[in-house]
Parts: C-alpha cells; structure tokens; sequence
C-alpha cells in the first residue's frame, strides 16, 4: 500500500538545535510507505505488515531504523500489552519535500511502465543492445546499467516474493528462465552464490576479460534488498565475457 502525496519528511527539534533527519534513511522504498501509512493511522505491527506485504523480519528491521532515527515511536497496546502501537513522533515539527525521492521515483516509473508496456526479454534486450552500442564508442554506462536494474528488481520483486526463502529463489528461478534471461542455480556456501548460464546479458558478448553484467547485478540487489530489509553486495566473479562457461554472482551482506 503507497501513497501518491508527496511525503513529509518531518525535522525534530529540541529547545536549542535543530536536528534534520537522515536523508538517505527516507530514500528506502520500504520505510518511504511506512511512514506513509503512519501518516494516515497509528498501527500495531501486524497491521503494518499486513499493509507492506512484507515479511515480518523485514518490517521489524525498518521500524528500528525509523525508531533510531526518532522518526518513530510506539507505545503499549491498551488491550494487548505483548504488542505495540507504532506512531509517528509528534515533536516532528516542519517537513521537506525531497526532489531527490521525486527524481528517483519519476525515473522509476518511466522504467516500470517500460517493462509493462512489454514483453520483459525483448525490453532488457533492447536495454542491452543500447549499452553495447555505447560501450563501442567508448562510452562507460555501467553505473547507469546497474541503477536501471535496481528499478527493474525493484518492479519484479512483487512477482516473486515469497515469505519462505528457498520458495523465494525458487520464484527468481522461474521468473529468469521463462523470461528467457538465463537458467539460474542457487548455492549457500559462505554466502549465497547464485550461477547463471545462458545469461542475457553477457552470454553473446565478445570476450573483454572484465565482468560484464552491470544490468543483473543491480537486478539481484534490488532482489535481496527487497527480501532481507538491508544493502548486499553483489560481486561477479565469474562471466561469459571473461572466458567462463557461466557467469557467477556472490551475494554479501
């Protein structure tokens, strides 16, 4: 559940300064509509989860970043004193309206509604095709790639979220290959390390020995970000483009 208003993103202040609120605490999609929601009613956890369609580990760690921000705050449930109502801080006085979070939304949306207009597999590829012509005037876009795929990943987490997490993999499996973007594998190791063979973005590509899928690992970022409620890293350890059979991503927090 989101709203389209603009969010107030509010300033706390004590008798003698002024203390502005993390900025990059609000750019997160997930505490953005939880404030959001706390903006129209107070609600006990269960209702915010219930509202985000989230998991209840991945409310609970946003709620305590928005709690140690002094974002938000909670108090007992007067009929169930194991529970907790969850408001915004009422000492918030001002607000700001931030044109980062609009840019970034805007942009979000012109690639959402991309995706949607079409077919997934012919768009990332029209995607691709666009950046290799670029790389062939020398042009470096990676950065630019990997942004693109953290707002693809973002659109298509809905599509395979799933509370159990092997349930969740599995979604991404299945979503990869049916979209014909490759036959993913996961392993738990050290860390999670997912194999991609037949990858649509560097299995055709000429040999540059560097990794070259700047577009999946934003889309896995996105992903796992979604999923566990914090940053990972994505290193590409193995690619077509360097010469491997498969390319290999590993995922850390």
């Amino acid at each position: 559940m989101t709203t389209s208003n603009p969010i107030q993103i509010l300033i706390a202040e004590s008798a003698k300064n002024r203390k502005m609120v993390n900025i990059d605490i609000i750019k997160s999609p997930m505490k953005y509509e939880i404030i959001s929601l706390l903006r129209q009613n107070e609600m006990n956890f269960d209702e915010i989860v219930k509202n985000t369609a989230k998991s209840k580990a991945v409310v609970s760690l946003h709620l305590k970043d928005l709690r140690e921000e002094g974002i938000v705050k909670y108090r007992p449930d007067p009929t169930d004193n194991r529970k907790k109502i969850f408001f915004l801080n009422s000492k918030m006085l001002g607000s700001i309206d931030s044109n980062t979070i609009k840019s970034n939304d805007r942009t979000k949306r012109l690639i959402q509604n991309f995706i949607k207009e079409g077919e997934i597999e012919y768009n990332l590829m029209l995607v691709h095709t666009f950046k290799t012509i670029l790389m062939e005037y020398g042009m470096e876009i990676n950065p630019i790639m990997r942004t693109i795929g953290n707002h693809i990943g973002d659109y298509i987490f809905a599509q395979v979220y799933d509370q159990d997490f092997e349930h969740f993999l599995f979604n991404i499996s299945k979503y990869w290959a049916e979209n014909n973007l490759g036959f993913l594998t996961f392993e738990v190791k050290n860390n999670l390390q997912i194999t991609c063979r037949q990858s649509f973005e560097s299995a055709k590509l000429e040999k540059t020995g560097l990794p070259e899928c700047h577009l999946e690992v934003g889309m896995f970022e996105s992903l796992f970000y979604n999923f566990f409620g914090f940053d990972v890293r994505i290193v590409e350890t193995k690619c077509y483009s360097m010469g491997d059979e498969f390319c290999l991503f590993e995922v850390e927090p």
